[in-house]
């Protein structure tokens, strides 16, 4: 039996390897290309997720390794028909049941790694490329039957998001219900990828934003699960007014990219699917409710007595507050000019 390692950190040189590889699946101009850089991505998150944590075994992660065998030899078939394409969507995107493999990450990588897994959104990736090298492969009764998966997964874990007990992942439920639904639109036709994109936009500026001040919650007060006590409102003002502001626009509120995005896209949906339709107007209620309950728990209530000796102005925390700040105003662009992002 392989003995247990310690906790390991995150090191710079770690995550500059995964975003390069990240950067790759989006901007690599040949089909090769992408399909290294893919299998570089997913070699990445293996041998992280692979190292183990505090009192586990190193062992290899089987589940995202088939993930990623399978998209790999996908993206490099000289012309995906549909059903191929549709495929590597649901392997790639976590469609029910391939969200297994998802899970399993999360499970074994530190926050910081799964963020970046979050931000890369590798079915999204995937969709890019199918649909701007042939936009016939996503249509038809199958590009149909898919997307009402899509859909049906995204409710699911929007529903998952209401029993989650730790808010990274609650938010992570989110994130990904938002991610199908985008990915949703890629079957829905023009105006559907065209919302698609721009709900990507604000999906993974969104998670980056949430799922950043979760981590500095727990690194700096220790916060790991939601409580009616945490009550950091007080004591951390500056993370809970970015925390509220991202957070409502992140679902789908009136002023943010979002908005935008959504309305195209229930206008797309609703013309390949009145199921569908119903399913993600369900999804998106709900996506709200979850944030509701996430951020209630974190910020609202009376405060425990040793949150409050924390230190809460650090160098490092002010920089990434300014940051976070940012890319919440120019998400609150995009709601205002979102021609700016298509």
């Amino acid at each position: 039996m392989a003995a247990a390692v310690p906790a390991r950190a995150t090191g710079r040189w770690s995550l500059g390897v995964g975003g390069a590889a990240a950067l790759g699946i989006w901007l690599a101009p040949t089909r090769p290309l992408f399909a290294v850089a893919w299998a570089a991505f997913f070699v990445w998150l293996c041998v992280r997720a692979s190292v183990g944590g505090p009192g586990r075994s190193v062992r290899i992660p089987v589940l995202p390794v088939v993930a990623g065998v399978v998209t790999t030899v996908l993206a490099i078939w000289t012309t995906p028909a549909q059903p191929f394409a549709a495929l590597g969507a649901a392997v790639a995107g976590g469609l029910l049941p391939f969200h297994l493999w998802v899970e399993d990450l999360r499970r074994r990588l530190q926050w910081r790694e799964f963020l970046l897994l979050l931000l890369c959104q590798p079915g999204v990736a995937w969709l890019h490329r199918a649909v701007g090298e042939d936009p016939t492969a996503l249509s038809g009764s199958l590009g149909t039957v898919v997307l009402i998966l899509f859909v049906a997964s995204a409710l699911v874990q929007s529903g998952l998001g209401l029993v989650r007990k730790e808010p990274t992942r609650a938010l992570s439920a989110i994130t990904f219900s938002q991610s199908w639904l985008l990915m949703a639109g890629a079957f829905a036709g023009h105006i559907g990828w065209e919302s698609a994109r721009m709900l990507l936009i604000s999906t993974v500026a969104g998670s980056f934003v949430l799922m950043t001040i979760t981590g500095l919650l727990k690194d700096t007060y220790g916060i790991e699960q939601l409580a009616p006590d945490n009550g950091l409102a007080e004591v951390a003002p500056d993370l809970h007014r970015l925390f509220i502001a991202m957070g409502w626009l992140f679902v789908g509120l009136p002023g943010g990219l979002a908005f935008f995005a959504e309305d195209l896209l229930f206008h797309a949906l609703l013309e390949h699917s009145l199921t569908a339709t119903i399913g993600f107007l369900a999804a998106t209620a709900l996506n709200g409710i979850v944030f509701y309950r996430v951020y209630a728990s974190l910020f609202c209530g009376p405060t425990r007595p040793e949150l409050r000796d924390q230190p809460s102005s650090a160098a490092s925390r002010r920089w990434r507050v300014a940051l976070l700040t940012v890319v919440t105003g120019l998400v609150i662009l995009g709601g205002f000019a979102p021609a700016l992002f298509v």
